[in-house]
């Protein structure tokens, strides 16, 4: 439903037949943001693991027919373990004579999935291992677990039934079982984790260089059409392996960055059923090791909810984990679209312009669903580009995209415009003079603002959210928000917005930090926490004075 923020209108009955019933008259007025707000921090949360939509599942108590539900995979002349729903797990018991060697059909692939055991019993002597593999498991990849091994953790890479190079990610010690195993897969890289009574460890994932995306690569459609994800086991005669079961997940990450509300094509945030929606990175390792997550807010309260993933396709069969982006709704085309930052790892790099338009038919905001794409060349965008900001401004009757643009000062805010959404897009303002990242334009009471990030405040000390006029690009000053710990790293996403009468606050903003996930010497990039801030006014419940 949408919810017109802070302007006049009556209730009207949409295509769809529900009825969309305005605010109460309501008068917009100016606002400063630089004197009038100051944000004040109501909340913080950071999800690691903690939130995930489940794709596949290995569940104990509730397999019948285990055989047709999860068939035992065998390669080789070895024969395989013996495998008994226990109820509260599943029993992997080793052959009679000599050592059983077979895996375990638990799931299909996702190329942006996460993939989890939870081991009870390993003992010294046996082979647990999290494969991605061919169903014939020929080629693919396996994290290895060795307990008694001086090399705890390592990573199987083979092809045609050999192998191709076996990189070590932890060396130890080895958690003592009870724990769960997560494996997050991006496609072409991974990164292994343990968690054990609610801490997350870090351990490990393979150098660039160590990387399998030239034996097998999860993004490809083709690839993910003929292979699954398996628990494989080698049992020593007589011994047991228990685990309490195996999933595939859709996950909001180690961290959450990059937050963006959704919205309509003139830039008001995107309501249904009294949530407001937002884009964010569910963060991984490195620039190329997060996808494009999508969640929910209630804005009365703080009750961040992971609602799905969104993935892009250029037709050339490759599910690319775009992200940074900003998703709309434009109700005149009735089409789904968003620009988007092509972090997708292409051997080729980022492309010219460093963005991409997308567009669909179908809602994108829950289940893991794939937007087709295609990227701006030279010619419709000048220079290299990151987090970008879209709306169509009917006033100047033209599309307007405030972009990072890559400048010889460094990362600068600038303002573009075309006369049609993915159309040639010309320089009308900027750069700003500081650093920009996170930009943003938005409508505060009767006028447009834009926001950036930026890693030096003018005349401060650390980062922060500077704001400037629209669509000129003045420097207008620092947005106020308290605890400044909150900012900890610089080029935080500002995420301002505005609320309708009858939430708490009017103007509210949901930016990040950019705190790495400790233990991760390398590709560091995993932030952050999502902060919830409001900035006190005068009224908030009825019509604007």
């Amino acid at each position: 439903m949408r919810i017109p923020a802070l302007s006049s209108c009556a209730s009207v009955i949409c295509a769809c037949g529900a009825l969309l019933v305005s605010s109460a008259s309501i008068r917009a007025q100016d606002i400063n943001p630089t004197t009038e707000l100051a944000f004040h921090r109501q909340a913080v949360r950071r999800f690691v693991f903690s939130q995930e939509i489940t794709l596949g599942k290995l569940a104990a108590g509730e397999t019948v027919g285990f055989d047709a539900m999860h068939p035992v995979l065998k390669t080789g002349s070895l024969p395989p373990a013996a495998y008994r729903d226990i109820g509260s797990g599943f029993e992997i018991s080793g052959a009679a004579k000599g050592v059983s060697d077979s895996a375990l059909w638990v799931s299909g692939i996702n190329p942006y999935a996460n993939y989890i055991a939870e081991v009870t019993a390993l003992p010294e002597g046996a082979e647990l291992a999290l494969e991605l593999a061919t169903l014939d498991r020929q080629t693919g990849v396996s994290v290895v677990l060795t307990p008694g091994s001086k090399n705890f953790v390592s990573l199987r890479i083979f092809k045609d039934g050999k192998s191709v190079r076996e990189p070590v990610l932890f060396t130890g010690p080895a958690p003592v079982p009870p724990y769960d195993v997560h494996v997050q897969l991006y496609g072409d890289n991974l990164a292994v984790f343990a968690i054990k009574n609610g801490v997350t460890a870090y351990l490990g994932s393979p150098e660039v260089k160590e990387s399998f995306g030239d034996v097998i690569d999860f993004r490809v459609r083709s690839v993910i059409a003929k292979t699954s994800f398996n628990l494989a086991t080698k049992v020593p005669e007589g011994g047991k392996i228990v685990v309490g079961g195996a999933r595939s997940v859709l996950s909001s990450g180690i961290g959450q960055a990059d937050i963006r509300a959704i919205s309509y094509a003139d830039g008001t945030p995107y309501f249904e059923n009294n949530r407001l929606w937002f884009t964010f990175s569910c963060r991984g390792l490195g620039t190329s090791e997060a996808n494009q997550g999508i969640m929910s807010i209630d804005p009365s309260v703080f009750d961040p909810r992971f609602e799905g993933v969104l993935v892009f396709d250029r037709g050339d069969g490759l599910l690319r984990n775009d992200y940074a982006s900003h998703v709309f709704y434009d109700e005149k085309a009735r089409e789904w679209r968003a620009v988007t930052a092509c972090f997708s790892n292409d051997r080729g790099g980022r492309g010219p312009s460093g963005l991409a338009f997308a567009h669909s038919l179908h809602d994108p905001r829950r289940g893991f669903s794939v937007m087709s794409e295609r990227q701006l060349t030279p010619a419709q965008l000048p220079r290299h580009h990151e987090d970008p900001s879209l709306l169509y401004d009917a006033a100047a009757g033209k599309w307007r995209m405030l972009t990072c643009c890559f400048e010889k000062e460094g990362i600068r805010a600038e303002l573009f415009e075309s006369d049609t959404w993915d159309g040639n897009y010309r320089p009308i303002a900027g750069p700003v003079p500081y650093d920009s990242t996170g930009t943003q334009i938005v409508k505060l009471g009767s006028k447009r603002y834009v926001f950036s990030g930026a890693s030096q405040l003018p005349n401060e000390r650390g980062g922060g959210v500077l704001a400037y006029s629209y669509p000129e690009l003045n420097y207008l000053g620092v947005v106020k928000f308290d605890l400044p710990a909150s900012m900890k790293g610089g080029r935080v996403w500002p995420n301002i917005f505005e609320l309708p009468p009858g939430y708490p606050a009017r103007y509210m903003a949901i930016p990040m930090d950019r705190m790495n996930v400790p233990g991760i010497a390398k590709r560091n990039w995993s932030y952050g926490a999502l902060y919830l801030f409001w900035a006190d006014t005068p009224d908030i419940s009825t019509e604007a004075k």
